[in-house]
Formats: C-alpha cells, sequence, structure tokens
C-alpha cells in the first residue's frame, strides 16, 4: 500500500519527513499546492504516482476538506483499490503507513483512533475544562 499526503505549502512533505526520519515510514509520498503554480504540480505528480503504482492500494490524505488539495484529488475516488481522506493529522498518517492493506472499515477504525488523539491538554493533565466561570 501507498500513502500519499497532499496540502497547502510544505505540510505534506513535512509530514513525510517526520514519518520517514523518527519512524521509519517508507510507504509515504508527499506533493503540494503552490503559489505559483496551484493545484497543477499536485495533479501532475499525483497522476505520476498512480500511473507508477499501476494496481497497488493507495490511500491519498488531503489536509483540509474542501480545500484546493483535497478537490484536486476526488477525481481519484473512481480509481479501484484508492481511498481518499481529508482532514490528515500525523497520528492518522502514521497508522495507516502500519498496515499492509486497508478497507473502507479500517480506515474508519483508524480515523476514530486518531480523533482520540486530539484532546485539550489543560482539561487532561488539570482536570480542568478552562471555563473560569464554574
Amino acid at each position: 500500500m501507498k500513502i500519499l499526503l497532499v496540502s497547502h505549502g510544505a505540510m505534506a512533505k513535512g509530514m513525510k519527513d517526520t514519518l520517514e526520519n523518527f519512524f521509519g515510514a517508507e510507504n509515504i509520498y508527499a506533493t503540494n499546492v503552490t503559489q505559483e503554480n496551484g493545484t497543477a504540480d499536485l495533479l501532475a505528480d499525483t497522476e505520476k504516482y498512480l500511473a507508477e503504482w499501476g494496481d497497488e492500494q493507495v490511500v491519498i490524505c488531503s489536509d483540509l476538506k474542501g480545500g484546493s488539495a483535497n478537490q484536486t484529488v476526488f477525481p481519484f475516488i473512481t480509481r479501484p483499490n484508492t481511498f481518499v481522506i481529508s482532514g490528515m493529522n500525523l497520528s492518522l498518517v502514521l497508522q495507516l503507513s502500519m498496515e499492509d492493506e486497508v478497507t473502507a472499515e479500517s480506515i474508519h477504525e483508524i480515523m476514530d483512533q486518531a480523533k482520540e488523539d486530539m484532546v485539550l491538554i489543560n482539561e487532561l493533565a488539570l482536570g480542568d475544562n478552562g471555563d473560569e466561570d464554574e
């Protein structure tokens, strides 16, 4: 399975670098929207990767639902054995990178686990809900 990260600016490339350097991930690729070229390079890179990967399973993770990166890769949902996820975070991509292959059901489980990693540490550590009025 290949994982393609797409984002605005360098977010996708930064996540790819982190996953490779800190966690040893080897199946992560990245491309991005730029101010200079808009989505043109992202689309060209995505098409190039998908052509190279043939029938291999691909999960495309984008930074922002409805953003230009997500809109650019949206048409690839019709490619067999391809999933597109928006709202990526490091926890999500790390968990995906440890899988040999996924299903829609397993992706939902991974997304649920990644969402649980989003917490307000103040409340977790201090038992404080942050509301001074109470």
